[in-house]
Order: structure tokens, then C-alpha cells, then sequence
């Protein structure tokens, strides 16, 4: 399984490729709608890493701290091209076509959703920085995701 710093070092290559720029803020959120679409998609966690509620939203820790120096900037990253070695075949297709879907959005897009969602609001509500469980991830998510096939 790999980790949501492999993750980011992925998306971070892509970006450098594509001439996004993602902030600290940015990646905290593709790395939770990365993880809860996976579930989604796979019934299974993408990468093991606890993800908590914040109040910007989702954070998953780790992934803050080594972050944390590029602040509100665009994170500084020098692709490495062996960032896919870590992923399975299908997961570099799901984390590719993922990627395509919400590069688009802005980080204050991303944190106004999550703060729109149940997982987020229900770690939220219980303290500061609790973990969002993954089952409440693949719950509401799910059925996100069936309400709107339905439509």
C-alpha cells in the first residue's frame, strides 16, 4: 500500500509536468478526496495514513509537517521520474483519472466541500483535530455517489 507521501510526490510530479501549482492547503484536500474515492471505488484505503479533522479541513499530519515550510505558497517539489514505481497499475489509473477530475478546483473550493460534507463535520464537531474515520468516508461518499448516478 502506499502512503499518502508518496501520494503527494506523485501529484506534486504531475503538477510540475502540467505547470499546476498546489499549495500545502490544495494537497491536504486531494489527498482526502483521493483517499475517500478510492474507497469508493475499490472498498479498500488507498494509503494507511490517519487523516484528521481541521479547522481548514481535512489534514493528514505527516504530509502538513513536511509541508509546512512553503506556508500558503506553491509547494516547491523537483520531480525525481520514479514517483510511479510505488503504485499498482490500477492505481496509477484511478489516481490519474482522480487527478484530471480535481486539479480544477481551487484549495478554498476543495476546503468549502469538505466543510459542506458529513465526515469532516462529524470529526470536527467531536475536537480539535480528530480523525475522520475512513468507514464514515466510504459511507457518505457512497452514497454521494449513488444519489447523483440516480439523477
Amino acid at each position: 500500500m502506499a502512503t499518502a507521501k508518496e501520494v503527494t510526490k506523485l501529484f506534486m510530479s504531475w503538477a510540475n509536468r502540467d505547470g499546476d501549482l498546489i499549495t500545502n492547503l490544495k494537497m491536504q484536500k486531494l489527498l482526502y478526496y483521493a483517499q475517500a474515492w478510492h474507497l469508493v471505488n475499490y472498498n479498500k484505503p488507498l494509503f494507511p495514513d490517519p487523516i484528521q479533522a481541521w479547522d481548514l479541513g481535512p489534514v493528514i499530519p505527516s504530509v502538513y509537517r513536511d509541508l509546512r515550510e512553503f506556508r500558503a505558497g506553491a509547494i516547491a517539489y523537483k520531480s525525481k521520474g520514479d514517483e510511479e514505481k510505488h503504485f499498482t497499475r490500477e492505481q496509477l489509473s484511478y489516481l490519474k483519472e482522480f487527478y484530471a477530475m480535481f486539479i480544477k478546483f481551487s484549495a478554498h473550493e476543495l476546503v468549502n466541500m469538505s466543510h459542506s460534507e458529513t465526515p469532516w463535520m462529524k470529526a470536527h464537531t467531536q475536537g480539535a483535530n480528530m480523525e475522520i474515520r475512513t468507514s464514515d468516508m466510504k459511507t457518505f461518499y457512497l452514497d454521494l455517489y449513488r444519489r447523483r448516478k440516480h439523477q
